[in-house]
């Protein structure tokens, strides 16, 4: 992505990395008021202006924090992580792949729930510039061709995914994903052929309780 001047890297730029809505889901003030303060201003002016709307044909979507919050809690309960911070989900995948919020700490915790990856990474060298901060949600939300391979899934035959499952079973909507059916804990196969669509709040609270947990803590 070009790094642009501070003042112009703003909504409109967001706007432009997301791209062109697969599928358009509105969002309340109600909904959105809350995190006043929580998240950049950036965050909640995208909330506002494209609501919790779907991109890159349903690979990216713009979660709503109140629904996925519950699963990230589960995920993350009594592990130990490198540090802690008030987390709040804001981007998903069509495989639950969910990106989050830390007041303090940035786009700082991954969490992968078809793996048991929990990722995390302080950001909070980069959070005392604002543009620093707006460049993380905007790298965050940016479907480039080149960044979305970062989203997608590879497979047991080590090839990606969501092609070949959009094929087989469609598209999605706000409410599901691309699920392995069984789970891979349960005994499934990561595959086009294993994967069903399900509800997607219910199937990643699903697989906290049967996934094996990994924290990952990688160096950048």
């Amino acid at each position: 992505m070009e790094i642009e001047p501070l003042n112009s890297v703003g909504l409109e730029q967001a706007i432009s990395s997301l791209g062109s809505p697969y599928a358009t889901v509105a969002a309340e003030n109600s909904a959105i008021d809350g995190y006043a303060g929580r998240v950049p201003e950036l965050l909640l002016d995208i909330w506002r202006t494209v609501g919790f709307s779907g991109y890159a044909e349903g690979l990216l979507w713009l979660c709503n924090p109140e629904e996925w919050q519950p699963a990230v809690d589960e995920w993350i309960s009594g592990l130990k992580l490198p540090f802690h911070d008030d987390w709040i989900p804001f981007t998903r995948t069509a495989f639950g792949k969910l990106t989050m919020w830390g007041n303090r700490t940035g786009r700082s915790l991954t969490i992968d729930p078809q793996n048991g990856f929990i990722v995390p990474i302080d950001q909070s060298g980069n959070m005392a510039d604002e543009l620093d901060v707006k460049l993380q949600i905007l790298v965050a939300i940016d479907t480039d061709a080149e960044l979305l391979e970062l989203w997608d899934e590879d497979g047991d035959d080590d090839k990606p995914m969501f092609r070949r499952v959009r094929k087989r079973l469609g598209g999605l909507d706000a409410s599901t994903m691309y699920g392995c059916v069984p789970a891979v804990g349960l005994g499934g196969s990561f595959t086009p052929r294993g994967m069903e669509v399900v509800n997607a709040v219910d199937h990643v609270r699903f697989l906290s309780t049967v996934t094996q947990r990994q924290v990952m803590n990688w160096k950048f």
